[in-house]
């Protein structure tokens, strides 16, 4: 039987209706989705979204951020390139100097001669005169007399009249050329002084460069210590905390003493707080980790090296001998006896004359009363003679540097060869501690892992499982602090010998 149409459109509009109505919902329940996703947003911090990703160095990088961002090795740099440029200046001496001098003068009044200091001179002359041309003329004698009588007299009436010079403005321009040609061999001295002191400075660098070499290993094995040693805190926190829930449950059923609880209390809080010790302790090395690097104190690093020992074949006759021929401080000692040499030729030179030529060409030589040549050429020589004994006592003052410099370098060899036999044996002892420390981590490990068994199966004693754990974690942190001194040790030994490359090579190759 066939429905009628009235109720097959009613039908219809029922469901139409009851589709609206769902999809209404829907699109309420989305709106309060995005609502509430918004508020999740909101609430997250700023931070959140602009925090910078780790910086991940492994030590051949760190090295290398070193080496060019370091701001020392920058100031000793500054210092190589500055006296390369005094070395340049060493250089000129050798060459002319070439002068200019221009300048305008202008005088409130026409300049005057002075005649009455010239008139006596001036009537000396004119009876000369007289007297030259009554005997040319061959008068006699008495006329002769009488003429020079009356010029004298004439003479003695006149006045001393100035003569001006009528000219106020006075311009110059000069061109001088100066050519040293004997100086007693200073310029010699002068430019093998700038290379010795060039020297030192390129050797003051390398030696910048190893120490900076050792404070970034030193740093970066402080940094992959303390992961190491904060690791071993956060597995022993969490071991402490297991156990202080066995030992409520034992409490409960009655196995031990309530009493027990507080020792265990104790034991957490004590890995707590040496836990927080050693994170704060962490931070502190990353700081100062990123200071020789040359980053900013806001970038966050992480090293990507584990603690693990790495042996090092060891020639103490060998790095002795290393030592002598790479360390920077002998060789700096070397140039500082280059200087001091030059020094001295230096001073004897101020004993000898100094001699130079000279020339130089003038414009507006019309504008002045007398009227030079253009050109004008000399040879100048100077020497001191006397000076209170001030060069003597300069020439003293030198050899006694020289004395200096020399104990000087006797000094440096003993304390570098004591240096390198401290630093040798140092690297043998932390070698010899780690390599027994081994064993005894195992029988820690050992202990422990007996003593919480016995502790769950109810023969052992909870004091007994947090000695075990505590001893555990003691022997771990030791051989761990053992290792890091090792390597200390061994960066060490590479400075003295004035090659901490040769490590660096060995560190990254076993990487």
């Amino acid at each position: 039987m066939k429905p009628s149409k009235p109720i097959k459109i009613k039908m219809y509009r029922n469901d139409k209706k009851q589709y609206r109505g769902k999809r209404s919902f829907q699109m309420s329940v989305r709106i309060i989705q995005v609502f509430l996703l918004g508020i999740f947003l909101l609430s997250i911090p700023v931070e959140a979204y602009s925090q910078e990703p780790t910086l991940q160095l492994n030590l051949s990088a760190a090295l290398d951020s070193a080496m060019r961002n370091n701001l020392k090795i920058k100031q000793y740099e500054e210092t190589v390139t500055q006296k390369k440029y005094q070395e340049k200046v060493a250089v000129g001496n050798f060459f002319p100097s070439v002068d200019v001098n221009g300048g305008f003068t202008w005088l409130s009044q026409n300049p005057e001669i002075n005649m009455s200091l010239f008139k006596t001179s001036i009537d000396n002359l004119m009876t000369g005169v007289g007297t030259a041309l009554a005997q040319g003329l061959q008068l006699s004698p008495q006329v002769q007399l009488s003429l020079a009588q009356q010029m004298a007299g004439l003479q003695k009436a006149l006045p001393a009249i100035n003569l001006a010079i009528d000219q106020q403005n006075y311009p110059n321009l000069n061109f001088t050329v100066t050519q040293p040609i004997f100086t007693g061999g200073k310029i010699i001295a002068g430019k093998k002084y700038a290379s010795a002191a060039l020297s030192y400075s390129d050797e003051e660098l390398r030696k910048t460069k190893n120490e900076i070499i050792k404070e970034t290993i030193d740093r970066y094995y402080a940094i992959v210590l303390l992961k190491a040693v904060v690791k071993t805190r956060e597995q022993v926190v969490a071991g402490m905390k297991r156990h202080e829930r066995d030992a409520n449950r034992a409490i409960k059923i009655g196995m031990i003493s309530p009493y027990t609880r507080l020792r265990a209390e104790v034991a957490v809080a004590n890995a707590e707080r040496d836990l927080a010790d050693d994170r704060n302790k962490l931070d502190l090395a990353k700081l100062a980790f990123k200071n020789s690097i040359g980053v900013a104190p806001s970038t966050k690093v992480d090293v990507t090296d584990t603690l693990r020992f790495q042996a090092c074949p060891l020639d103490l006759n060998l790095l002795q001998a290393e030592a002598k021929n790479s360390q920077p401080i002998f060789q700096m000692i070397g140039q500082k006896e280059v200087m001091v040499k030059q020094k001295h030729h230096l001073d004897v030179a101020n004993f000898l004359p100094q001699i130079g030529a000279w020339g130089t060409y003038g414009l507006f030589r019309d504008k002045y009363p007398v009227i030079q040549p253009p050109f004008i050429i000399g040879i100048q020589a100077h020497i001191n003679l006397f000076h209170g004994a001030k060069k003597i006592n300069e020439l003293k003052a030198t050899q006694h540097l020289a004395k200096e410099v020399e104990a000087a370098d006797k000094y440096a060899h003993q304390q570098v060869n004591l240096w390198v036999n401290k630093s040798y044996r140092e690297v043998l002892n932390k070698q010899e501690r780690y390599r027994k420390l081994r064993p005894t981590i195992a029988l820690a490990k050992r202990n422990y892992d007996i003593s919480e068994k016995r502790f769950r199966e109810g023969m052992g004693k909870s004091i007994d499982v947090i000695d075990a754990r505590l001893l555990y974690e003691k022997t771990q942190i030791e051989a761990y602090h053992t290792l890091y001194d090792y390597y200390v040790a061994l960066s060490d030994l590479y400075l003295a010998t004035g090659n901490p490359q040769k490590l660096i090579n060995l560190l990254i190759n076993h990487q």
